[in-house]
């Protein structure tokens, strides 16, 4: 994806003018090189980084080998929860019920904490044709949906933009000029998502992991919009691949310590959220209703690899 101008349509094309793209070039290797470094420095820092990852992997493998055990105990545990649990074989199937949950509440706004499988069932533009406006909340998710762009990078969705670019975005949003200060800038985004959150009729998430044992499922992120979105919507719907599932929470702490060193290069995310059901009576905050859509869409078809 190019940073500047209109993209063309094919591959071919797009990747020639990205190649010839000096600031999208450096942006890359900037950034992909501070990841491998972090990622580098993190794990020699742990001490015995490949046995970690020979446990990780070894998780993996057990749970892929009883996935449908795996699923159902979640599934059963979630329910007793009190969340709706969906399964869909499809990405027709899983936009279907997630409309079908936003009609019913009559959603008329859904605030999003990062999710790659929402981008992976262009949910958002599903929502948009049902008069839901589904508003992305993480930084650079946000910046891309204003441009009107799909993610360039899994961790990083804005990488090819710089701070002008951003700043010229915002200052659209904004109706006045922003300066391209990146406190300034994150400070008006803040204020800007912050009334969406409080006037959001539904939110809706990814899922880092699910764990079997107790029905819940965790996040990590480093903004804290996540919690914003599992907390203040009355209706949480959160999409999540069928293979995000583990069996314990002992299990997790095992994730917990390779996901962020490999992903990010940090010890541990700045926040690690584990949700379990809506909010109880007790409960000071949370949604009233939760549902979770399991998602197959192919993945069944590559246990084996």
């Amino acid at each position: 994806m190019s940073g500047t101008g209109t993209v063309p349509g094919t591959v071919k094309e797009r990747s020639e003018l990205a190649l010839n793209d000096e600031f999208l070039r450096k942006a890359v290797k900037f950034t992909t090189e501070r990841l491998r470094n972090g990622k580098k420095n993190a794990s020699e820092e742990h001490g015995n980084w490949d046995e970690w990852r020979e446990r990780g992997r070894q998780i993996r493998l057990h749970t892929i080998a009883h996935l449908d055990y795996y699923l159902n105990l979640f599934a059963d545990n979630a329910r007793a929860n009190g969340v709706h649990v969906h399964f869909a074989d499809t990405s027709a199937e899983a936009v279907a019920i997630a409309l079908e949950i936003a009609k019913r509440k009559e959603g008329k706004t859904v605030v999003k904490s990062k999710s790659m499988v929402t981008e992976e069932l262009h949910l958002n533009h599903a929502l948009e044709e049902i008069g839901v406006e589904a508003i992305e909340t993480d930084l650079g998710e946000y910046i891309i949906q204003l441009a009107g762009e799909t993610p360039s990078h899994i961790i990083i969705p804005a990488i090819h933009k710089n701070r002008y670019q951003i700043a010229d975005l915002l200052s659209k949003e904004a109706g006045e000029t922003l300066a391209p200060d990146t406190q300034i800038l994150a400070g008006f985004v803040r204020k800007k998502l912050r009334e969406k959150f409080l006037e959001a009729d539904i939110g809706m998430t990814g899922c880092n992991f699910a764990i079997a044992e107790t029905g819940s499922m965790v996040l990590f992120e480093n903004e804290g919009n996540a919690r914003m979105v599992t907390t203040v919507p009355k209706t949480q719907i959160t999409l999540m691949g069928m293979e995000r599932i583990i069996p314990s929470w002992t299990d997790l702490e095992v994730m917990a310590t390779l996901l962020p060193r490999s992903a990010t290069g940090q010890k541990l995310t700045v926040y690690m959220s584990g949700i379990t059901g809506p909010r109880r009576q007790e409960d000071a905050d949370g949604p009233e209703e939760m549902h979770i859509i399991i998602v197959d869409n192919g993945r069944s078809l590559q246990l084996g690899d």
